[in-house]
């Protein structure tokens, strides 16, 4: 299946999970845990797993696809992999881990840390982040904002130097990103079909490349 069939399908996906659903945290565009590219302090816990696919078109180079999934292995600890495949090459699989150091409180933000691509594919990628949710919740003409979360972080590799995200759940199933990726500024949203599947949309460096996907997430 080409990128641009994949996009067709995802967009009417994305129509149907304007019916039914509930929103909820999955995977980012490159399989761990996150918004649409950078990683958050959020993890899945023992036993907990998801499963996506994602189709990227780019505006210059190749377009591309992922396959990823994800585990909670152990309390706190998450392992996955993602399958990243530009059209006409073979592909790289990127194998990535983050540990849980702290869950977030009152006061205190969540605190993980992690490693993506560690085999070094692509790019080798050691990173720490925090999470932290705005202390209440906001209203606006199209409903309830739930949920509003800031993150911030600093990596290497793919992602060098500082990097920092909003997130905001509006409604009951829809779910907004904004981020620093430490080099673009990306956007998203994640519309939910009923408890487990995700629809996403990404827009990458000011919506220059666009993706598309969806994910299977099994919660405890």
């Amino acid at each position: 299946m080409t990128t641009r069939t994949g996009l067709s399908l995802c967009c009417a996906l994305l129509a149907l999970g304007l019916l039914v659903g509930s929103a909820a945290a999955s995977p980012s565009f490159f399989g761990y845990t996150g918004l649409v590219r950078i990683p958050t302090a959020d993890s899945l816990d023992e036993e907990e797993y998801n499963v996506a696919a994602f189709a990227v078109n780019v505006d210059e180079g190749e377009d591309y696809t992922v396959f990823a999934a994800n585990l909670g292995l152990i309390p706190q600890l998450e392992v996955g992999f993602a399958r990243v495949k530009p059209d006409e090459v073979s592909g790289e699989t990127w194998i990535s881990a983050k540990y849980a150091f702290a869950a977030e409180t009152n006061r205190n933000p969540a605190i993980a840390g992690g490693v993506i691509d560690l085999t070094d594919e692509t790019d080798t990628t050691a990173y720490i982040v925090l999470s932290k949710s705005f202390p209440r919740h906001y209203k606006t003409a199209l409903g309830e904002i739930a949920s509003p979360r800031a993150h911030i972080g600093v990596g290497g590799g793919q992602l060098d130097g500082i990097f920092a995200g909003l997130s905001a759940t509006l409604g009951d199933r829809f779910t907004l990103m904004a981020e620093y990726d430490s080099d673009d500024f990306n956007w998203g949203a994640r519309l939910a079909i009923g408890d487990e599947w995700r629809v996403h949309f990404g827009g990458f460096d000011w919506l220059d490349d666009v993706g598309l996907g969806i994910s299977f997430n099994k919660f405890m």
